[in-house]
């Protein structure tokens, strides 16, 4: 089995899926951005299109990031930016979360190993 490991930037707290406010257009425009943003890093890594690939993530907070079961909820865009890298459905992805954080690093950051 081969694997790629890809480093993105953490999501930002307007995608947050219990993110509550007024106007609905930050959420999108932000979750558009992140989603834009994953998929070019993904070209950028030659990821192979794999329709069944499974995703293991690791998060690797800013200094002060909450709740860690909050933050897959805020990678849908990260994984669609990934699917659409690939060209196919992220349907039948098989997608990995830890329990717990990583050591923090400046900014944050989620890395992903696509396994093949």
């Amino acid at each position: 089995m081969s694997s790629i490991r890809i480093s993105f930037p953490w999501p930002p707290a307007a995608i947050n899926p219990h993110a509550r406010g007024g106007s609905p257009w930050p959420k999108i425009n932000a979750t558009k951005k992140y989603r834009f943003e994953a998929k070019t890093l993904a070209q950028l890594a030659k990821v192979p299109t794999a329709p069944d690939a499974r995703l293991v993530f690791t998060f690797h907070p800013p200094r002060r990031a909450g709740d860690p079961h909050n933050v897959p909820g805020r990678c849908k865009a990260l994984i669609d930016g990934i699917a659409d890298a690939m060209g196919v459905d992220d349907k039948a992805f098989r997608c990995a979360f830890p329990e717990v954080f990583a050591e923090p690093v400046k900014g944050g950051a989620v890395i992903v190993e696509v396994q093949l």
